[in-house]
């Protein structure tokens, strides 16, 4: 067995933002966002009611220059006071989840209703009520916009490799492993695993590398580790320790300026399921149980019938452009109808805008040796059987369309596992088969985590983590993910 790795002087010429810089510049950048954003957001309430900016207030004792306008500057403060409190500029507690746009209009109508009760206390004449609420509804949906857009650019410097944190993952299993490739190819956390301390466990690790990451020393080390270089999250996968070692490691921590992350060890459950709470001085794990009941489906049908509906007729007119393409680029339908396996193994028609030549399926075992995807899956990047027209439409993902088709029919939904070819289910396995527990979907959670560039055992996990946490938000949120992913072309071939 290798000796572990120290950590020597070249983990602190990595150039990762201070830890001191990097929250400073969030905390400024959310400051300010909110700053602008709940003025705007008054000064068009203004517009709103009244059509103008400086419209009298109804304090007519402070004379004219009482105006909406100067009231806006208090509905400011109170706003920034109010999310202040409410821990909106606690970085722990933002970016995590789209809870934080909760917490603002909880903060935002909380000083809004602290701002009627001082009114009412000081025995000054109300403020109009219309413009009061018009405030509070502009206020909310601004302050929200404008922290999507502070996410949106940090997402973007990360991806530029700015805004990182330097992460050292304490412990090294399946799970470490599991987690250190989620970070690699996904930089919009921020975290950057940049090495890894083993446990004492022999059998667990060859001590000279964990996954991608160098290995840095045992779990036992971490003080030393920590003070040898510069890191600033520390990430504890909770699998691999026994309780004991587990509260030596956090202890070990105590009073030290850095991100303490402790994984749960629930891969394929995401965090709306999961609730912690305290029975009798003992934290507890919850998880929300998650199925497709009679409601749920019926939900989830009239979501896609009202949702495919409508973009059935906004798209009709580029349904025609596409037609006229296909006819003119290559001789042979305008539709492809393809086999494909629905939910619980029923075999079904899949419509597509034709983006092959027409006699693609009788070659394809020709091409067989060219095969570029695992598992049971057939990709090739540059498939010469794809027309012109064709490599644009798969490209931007528009020979998808028709399959709204399959949709209004029942025998697919705008969102869930994409169906698998008859051949392709051969080689299941009962895991496998777990994903056709739904319908099929037009899109999903892994077209939107790489498309094809993952793994067909990546694609099962999370087509498995789709299924164990859907609701109606999922699917709006992957429906909303889904269109830069189809824009950019990420992971299309």
């Amino acid at each position: 067995m290798t000796s572990p790795r120290r950590p020597g002087d070249s983990l602190t010429q990595i150039t990762f933002p201070s830890r001191v810089r990097r929250r400073t510049t969030l905390r400024v950048a959310l400051l300010v966002s909110d700053t602008v954003m709940l003025f705007v957001g008054s000064q068009v309430a203004s517009l709103v009611r009244f059509g103008q900016l400086r419209h009298i207030a109804a304090f007519p004792e402070l004379g004219p220059s009482a105006t909406f306008l100067r009231v806006s500057l208090v509905i400011v403060a109170l706003g920034l006071a109010a999310m202040w409190f409410e821990g909106l500029y606690d970085l722990d507690r933002v970016f995590w989840g789209t809870g934080e746009y909760s917490r603002v209009a909880k903060a935002l109508i909380m000083g809004i209703v602290g701002l009627i009760l001082f009114e009412y206390a000081a025995k000054l004449p109300g403020l109009s009520r219309g413009w009061t609420l018009l405030a509070l509804f502009f206020g909310i949906a601004f302050v929200c916009l404008g922290r999507a857009g502070v996410r949106y650019g940090l997402v973007l410097a990360r991806r530029r490799g700015r805004m990182l944190r330097p992460t050292l993952v304490v412990g090294f299993n399946q799970e470490a492993e599991a987690i250190i490739r989620a970070l690699g190819k996904n930089t919009s956390s921020g975290l950057v695993p940049v090495g890894c301390l083993a446990s004492s466990r022999s059998d667990q690790l060859a001590l000279n590398h964990c996954g991608d990451v160098p290995c840095l020393g045992y779990a036992g080390e971490i003080r030393d580790v920590l003070d040898r270089g510069f890191f600033d999250t520390v990430l504890i996968v909770s699998t691999a320790f026994d309780h004991d070692i587990l509260a030596r490691i956090i202890t070990d921590l105590r009073g030290r300026d850095l991100d303490i992350q402790l994984s749960s060890g629930l891969l394929d459950v995401t965090t709306s399921r999961v609730l912690i709470r305290e029975v009798s001085g003992v934290p507890l794990i919850t998880i929300r149980g998650v199925s497709f009941t009679p409601m749920r489906r019926l939900v989830k049908r009239t979501f896609d019938l009202v949702l495919g509906g409508l973009i059935v007729l906004v798209g009709m007119p580029l349904w025609l452009l596409v037609t006229l393409a296909i006819r003119l680029d290559s001789p042979g339908p305008i539709f492809y109808r393809q086999l494909r396996i629905g939910r619980g193994g029923k075999p079904f028609g899949m419509f597509k805008f034709r983006s092959m030549r027409a006699d693609a399926e009788a070659v394809r075992d020709q091409l067989a040796q060219d095969n570029q995807a695992t598992g049971p899956l057939f990709k090739i990047k540059d498939d010469p059987r794809v027309t012109r027209v064709g490599r644009w439409m798969r490209k931007f993902s528009i020979d998808e369309f028709p399959q709204l088709i399959n949709v209004l029919r029942g025998e697919m939904s705008l969102v869930g596992p994409r169906p698998p070819l008859p051949n392709e289910t051969q080689e299941y396995s009962d895991y496998h088969w777990r994903r056709m527990e739904v319908l099929p979907g037009m899109t999903g959670l892994w077209q939107v985590s790489g498309r094809s560039s993952l793994t067909f055992d990546e694609m099962i996990r999370l087509d498995l983590l789709y299924i164990e946490n859907w609701s109606v938000g999922f699917d709006l949120g992957l429906m909303l993910r889904t269109v830069p992913a189809v824009l950019f072309a990420r992971g299309a071939y």
